[in-house]
């Protein structure tokens, strides 16, 4: 079984509305092991409305519309469903009864404009609002059921739960869609795929795919079939791609990065410290974003000028001159005294150039080091030299969540070069 998902509205074509609605049904579809190869999205239009629906209901089984049930002209999806179907409209009583009876509860007359929302197609029949006055309509063209919901995300999302959802899943006859996302940090997509790429077979159940944000590269899995089958599927996948990357997965689903290194110290009960330049705090931002963080982060430095790493950190001014403030050196030196005068178990330091520009070969943008001073004190420091892509704020971010990777990796006692791909 196969759906198509059409929103309408100039809001959503114009960009000054993201399409959230086909965004929310893709997951619901999903979950009900419903596949959706197309989305669309069509503006105020009845040509075009018309048309997208005539198209649709010879590829799929399912359409879904949302969008254009309002009492303004420019609210045509009434129309344009009973022209696809061929039909007249007619007033639907019972649909008529309930917007007379809202209108009476809030004390206001209803206009002309706000009888339109309660005709449908001949065929077809109204779909109650529980928490809006357009009501939705279901109708049938060919072999194709539709099902016509508000653009309201709020209402869209209701009327789905109670009135369609029941029918999808009887029509599903108990299949389930199961997905799982294990997250990594630290290596590439490319290098990813080259560990796992068999897997990534097309049209296999289940199926594997990967796709990235921010620097975070996720391995997503499908599995389809009835619930245990699925979930069953999805673990053994998992635990297959487990078993490929390592320590590199840091998480599962929706849990981020920052929370598991804050998680990983307050288990071991262990503080950090930051000392940051071209990140600018954003280290310290997203460790304390994690609520209870308070449990484990001591303190942080900004410490952007070769000054403030002198003065603020005490780090040896003949050292920075020595080797320059984006040096192994200087972000050792950064993160031990960083340790030692916050008194936490661990220090993170970050030094480079972010960018955007430089006119010096041997500090070329995107080059960063960072460093993690472990709770042995002394020599325990590690340094990471890394060349990052891309523009200001994605080698700021990216160095973040490496420098949090890496005292991720630290805290489970492992070496980041055994680990990270070079």
């Amino acid at each position: 079984m196969n759906a198509i998902i059409i929103s309408i509205g100039d809001e959503l074509t114009s960009g000054l509305t993201i399409d959230s609605n086909a965004a929310w049904l893709g997951r619901q579809l999903a979950e009900l092991g419903i596949s959706c190869p197309l989305q669309l999205t069509i503006g105020d239009n009845q040509s075009a409305i018309v048309a997208a629906i005539s198209q649709s209901v010879t590829q799929c089984d399912i359409l879904l519309i949302s969008g254009g049930l309002g009492p303004t002209e420019d609210d045509l999806t009434r129309g344009s469903v009973a022209e696809a179907i061929g039909e007249p409209l007619v007033t639907d009583q019972v649909a008529m009864g309930e917007l007379e009876a809202f209108f009476r509860r809030i004390n206001r007359t209803m206009t002309e404009n706000n009888r339109l929302q309660a005709m449908r197609p001949i065929s077809a029949s109204c779909v109650k609002n529980s928490c809006g006055t357009a009501p939705g309509i279901m109708a049938r063209l060919g072999k194709t059921q539709i099902f016509v919901m508000p653009g309201v995300p709020k209402e869209m999302k209701a009327m789905f739960e109670l009135s369609y959802k029941p029918l999808l899943q009887a029509a599903a006859g108990g299949v389930v869609r199961r997905t799982m996302a294990l997250n990594s940090c630290g290596a590439g997509e490319s290098w990813i795929g080259a560990r796992i790429g068999d897997l990534m077979k097309r049209g296999a159940n289940p199926a594997v795919g990967t796709t990235v944000h921010d620097g975070i590269v996720s391995v997503r899995i499908y599995a389809t079939g009835k619930p245990a089958e699925a979930s069953a599927m999805i673990e053994e996948m998992a635990n297959t791609v487990r078993h490929r990357l390592g320590e590199l997965i840091f998480s599962a689903d929706q849990i981020a990065l920052e929370t598991v290194v804050v998680q990983a110290l307050m288990h071991q009960d262990r503080t950090v410290t930051t000392a940051e330049s071209c990140t600018g705090g954003m280290v310290a931002m997203m460790l304390t974003h994690v609520p209870g963080s308070s449990g484990c982060f001591k303190r942080g430095w900004i410490t952007y000028s070769d000054e403030s790493k002198a003065i603020d950190l005490g780090v040896d001014p003949e050292l920075i001159k020595k080797y320059g403030a984006v040096s192994r050196e200087v972000a050792g030196a950064m993160a031990q005294q960083a340790r030692s005068r916050a008194e936490a178990h661990w220090a993170i330091a970050v030094t480079g150039n972010a960018g955007p520009a430089s006119d010096d070969p041997k500090n070329p943008v995107g080059l960063i080091f960072i460093a993690i001073a472990g709770p042995n004190g002394g020599d325990d420091i590690y340094v990471r030299s890394c060349q990052f892509p891309g523009d200001r704020q994605s080698i700021r971010l990216r160095s973040s969540q490496m420098a949090l990777t890496l005292l991720r990796l630290r805290l489970l006692g492992l070496d980041p070069d055994a680990i990270l791909p070079v």
